[in-house]
């Protein structure tokens, strides 16, 4: 019992949590109650020594005496000593070189129910000092022929007195752990992919959390195959999972999850991976950064299913330039549509900068209380203004940038939902158009430094009304910007075109999402639609990459930037990825709908028109599209005449001249034949317009 009771009080100060003790029946109790005050009273007294020397001295003092005792276990049966001085001369050695190395090598700071490999070679550099020391006075007493014998001996005796005591605490301290949890959740079952560092480091944080019951690892090194790593055995390559599952079914291990451990898996690597899981029925996961294994929250936190766009057909961007901190940082920027999925984004960015301040512009109230709280959270010291305004009411905007003084806008309010606005053009035009132009004439009268317009890939030969008014809006921005003769402090300009973005508000991801968890079934417009498709970190980095080279002079006012996005995606293939990643079979466990083709929607999206030559921009994956452009009068008179289309409320008129700035519009409910629209003399380009419309 001794023993024992030594073990349970070390294991108080080196932080072993002991759960309640079991209820024991009335035989126990019996049994037990002739010794328990005898036992109470030796734990008493070793906790009281620990106490009054401290746990670092007590750890220390637990050491000396076990090496006194390895020393003795060594010396008597060696040396067989006639003389008890010599005995107490080489025991003196053995404290005064084993305080010294100990203390040496931190041994009083280490955890004994934690010990760990790092520990024991401590151990063992203090052994092998203690042992020559100890040899050297061997010799000095003229034992010579026991010397090497004392030196071996003194070695292994000592790196067992200490190292033992040691293990057999973790191990007590981790039967204590499984006991107390015992009548928790049985852990999920998951198997590795990859027999890397990364994989045995997970296999050790997870020891010692115990979220996982880790059933086995794949991997493509035919040598490792029954192999044990850290206890873990090394089955067999990917290809064989389906055979590896019904062997571990028949054990009654269940996994559900396959996860890959390593950190340079491709795209297409993945997507060979999510193909034999999901025909297993396993979800893909991967492993966080090992920073993120350590934080709050234990492992089973942090391990995440793999995204799709972990699997996107492409690599994505990442830049590291050093212009867009020097464009940004102590500058006041104005964010429209702060509280978008892009605009949002764009505020965490930009917040990471250093900004002077923040003005975030947004119409819906619930999205600005939104990213104001998130700001307050997670960007406490950067400064920010909220303006809860409609980029249509010019009065308010103009007041917002008065008050503000913004010197940097990023526009990235708009309308974008393809099939409504078909039913809405005339909501579609008064913000995208109108209220593009509120934005691009404010800036410009106020002296902002650059205005970046948010664009899409659907500006492109458009077939929507959504596509034609973002066309429509960065011929507006082009068409304010100075040109190659601008004047010192003129407003600069430029436009960021970019394909659909994963994830955000109203896109296929989230619909996809929902689908999926009500068991389908999922909506396809057609099974050979495509489109590219970037992330919104990917889109905001962008956006901020060309502001910035702009900002310094390294493209032209008024340039569209579009990013090079790789291949197209068929949206039917998107469809059974997500199938995939939740562990479902495509057309077998959800039901794939093919739904026809919406109003004004495209079998494909372009980046660029055929008249647009594209030259490379000054950062990776980026280029330089020379759009057509116009001058602000000729502007002007088609504003005046959209303006004119709309309070009319006549959607061919609105369509027609729609078409007029952008002959490349196809809409199939655009007639021919268009009477010609009357300007009113009260409808001028001014703010009076733009109201009286609204009105």
């Amino acid at each position: 019992m001794a023993p024992f009771l030594v073990i349970h009080s070390i294991s108080g100060w080196s932080g072993v949590a002991h759960p309640a003790p079991r209820m024991a029946g009335a035989g126990e109790r019996r049994v037990v109650k002739s010794g328990k005050k005898r036992l109470m009273q030796l734990t008493m007294l070793i906790e009281r020594c620990r106490d009054w020397l401290g746990r670092r001295r007590f750890s220390m003092a637990c050491d000396l005496l076990l090496a006194l005792a390895a020393q003795f276990i060594v010396l008597v049966p060696l040396l067989n000593f006639p003389y008890l001085r010599d005995i107490l001369v080489l025991q003196g050695l053995t404290v005064t070189a084993s305080l010294a190395a100990l203390y040496r090598v931190q041994a009083h700071r280490q955890s004994w129910s934690r010990v760990s490999l790092s520990d024991v070679i401590a151990l063992a550099i203090a052994s092998a000092i203690v042992s020559v020391v100890v040899a050297a006075g061997t010799l000095a007493l003229e034992y010579t022929l026991a010397a090497s014998r004392i030196l071996i001996g003194s070695f292994v005796m000592l790196l067992a007195g200490w190292v033992a005591p040691r293990l057999l605490l973790r191990l007590y301290a981790e039967w204590q752990h499984e006991r107390a949890n015992a009548g928790g959740p049985a852990p999920e079952a998951v198997l590795l992919y990859g027999a890397g560092p990364r994989a045995e480091q997970f296999i050790r944080f997870n020891a010692a959390h115990r979220r996982y019951r880790i059933a086995g690892i794949l991997h493509e090194q035919a040598a490792l195959v029954g192999r044990r790593i850290r206890g873990v055995e090394a089955l067999g390559s990917l290809d064989t999972l389906d055979e590896q599952i019904e062997m571990l079914r028949a054990r009654g291990i269940q996994p559900s999850r396959l996860i890959v451990t390593e950190d340079g898996e491709r795209p297409d690597e993945l997507r060979d991976a999510l193909d034999i899981s999901a025909r297993s029925g396993l979800r893909l996961a991967r492993l966080p950064s090992l920073l993120t294994l350590v934080e709050p929250g234990g492992v089973g936190d942090v391990v995440r299913d793999v995204s799709i766009q972990d699997i996107l057909q492409r690599e994505q961007v990442t830049l590291d330039d050093p212009a867009i901190p020097q464009t940004f940082a102590g500058k006041v920027v104005m964010v429209t549509g702060a509280g978008g999925s892009i605009g949002s984004e764009l505020v965490r960015q930009i917040a990471a900068q250093a900004p002077a301040r923040l003005v975030l512009v947004e119409f819906s109230e619930f999205n600005l209380y939104q990213i104001d709280l998130e700001m307050a959270q997670r960007f406490p010291r950067v400064a920010r203004s909220l303006a809860l305004c409609d980029i249509r009411d010019v009065a308010s905007l103009r007041r917002v940038f008065e008050r503000e003084r913004p010197q940097l806008v990023l526009h990235a309010a708009a309308l974008k939902h393809v099939p409504m606005l078909e039913d809405a053009p005339a909501q579609a035009i008064l913000t995208n158009v109108f209220g593009t132009h509120n934005v691009a004439r404010l800036a410009s009268e106020h002296g902002v430094e650059l205005c970046t317009l948010v664009s899409t890939d659907k500006a492109v030969n458009p077939t929507n009304v959504m596509g034609c008014t973002k066309r429509w809006a960065e011929i507006i921005c082009q068409a304010y910007d100075p040109g190659a003769d601008a004047a010192a402090g003129a407003t600069r300009f430029s436009c960021v075109r970019f394909g659909n973005v994963l994830d955000s508000a109203g896109s296929v991801v989230p619909l996809f999402r929902r689908q999926i968890a009500e068991r389908g079934p999922l909506t396809v417009t057609h099974p050979d639609i495509t489109r590219y498709f970037m992330t919104i970190p990917e889109a905001c980095l962008l956006i901020l990459a060309a502001s910035a080279t702009v900002h310094r002079g390294g493209a032209e006012g008024g340039s569209v930037f579009v990013l090079d996005m790789g291949e197209p995606v068929k949206i039917m293939a998107l469809a059974e990825r997500m199938i995939q990643l939740h562990g479902l079979r495509p057309h077998v466990d959800v039901e794939i709908r093919v739904t026809g083709l919406r109003p004004g929607e495209k079998l494909f999206e372009e980046l660029a028109h055929a008249e647009e030559r594209l030259l490379p921009a000054p950062f990776p994956k980026g280029n330089i599209a020379r759009a057509r452009s116009c001058d602000q009068e000729t502007l002007r008179m088609h504003l005046d005449r959209l303006r004119e289309a709309v309070r009319l409320d006549s959607e061919n008129a609105m369509l027609a001249e729609l078409a007029r700035l952008v002959p490349e519009f196809r809409c199939p409910r655009l007639q021919e034949q268009t009477p010609a629209i009357g300007l009113r003399g009260d409808h001028v380009a001014g703010d009076s317009a733009l109201l009286s419309v609204q009105a």
